[in-house]
């Protein structure tokens, strides 16, 4: 397996296909997906595995995306990843949890994990966040993380409160 991250909670891993499950109770739920992108449905079972198939080949050409789970019992606590943006403008940090691991500080500290990562060892110079802007939420932990906010753009379809953060700011 490649590059495993430890925080003081977290163990963050290379997603497998044994994750299945685990990233069907956030993937599967429509709380969770609804900030995703342009508002995403949903996923099924076989949607979820030709996902985790996705990641694998990113994660062999950049690794940078993460399976969560609590470092001390294993329960999935959910994902974190960085990934090229769509429309170009650079490499955006992505997360999401399941529905009950909200409200805990776990993406503020895998992200924190992931963000330290892209810069220290992926040697990226810009990392973008962006949100939904009325998911005040995953703004707070962008912030949190050190990114500022850089105003609105259009990412997705849709207009996104863009954030960045600088190797060397």
């Amino acid at each position: 397996m490649g590059t495993t991250l430890r925080t003081q909670r977290l163990v963050l891993r290379e997603f497998t296909h044994e994750d299945v499950d685990d990233l069907l109770s956030s993937d599967g739920d429509a709380r969770v997906m609804r900030y995703l992108a342009n508002g995403l449905a949903p996923r099924t079972r076989d949607e979820v595995s030709a996902s985790i198939d996705r990641l694998a080949k990113h994660y062999r050409e950049k690794p940078g995306y993460f399976s969560l789970h609590a470092s001390d019992a294993g329960r999935f606590i959910g994902a974190c990843g960085l990934f090229d943006i769509p429309e170009g403008g650079g490499v955006e940090i992505a997360y999401r949890l399941p529905f009950d691991c909200w409200g805990r500080g776990y993406a503020t500290e895998m992200a924190a994990a992931v963000l330290a990562h892209g810069f220290a060892t992926l040697g990226l110079e810009r990392i973008v966040g962006m949100t939904w802007p009325e998911n005040t939420a995953s703004q707070r932990v962008l912030v949190k993380i050190g990114m500022q906010r850089r105003g609105i753009q259009r990412h997705y379809g849709r207009d996104m409160e863009i954030f960045d953060a600088r190797r060397d700011a």
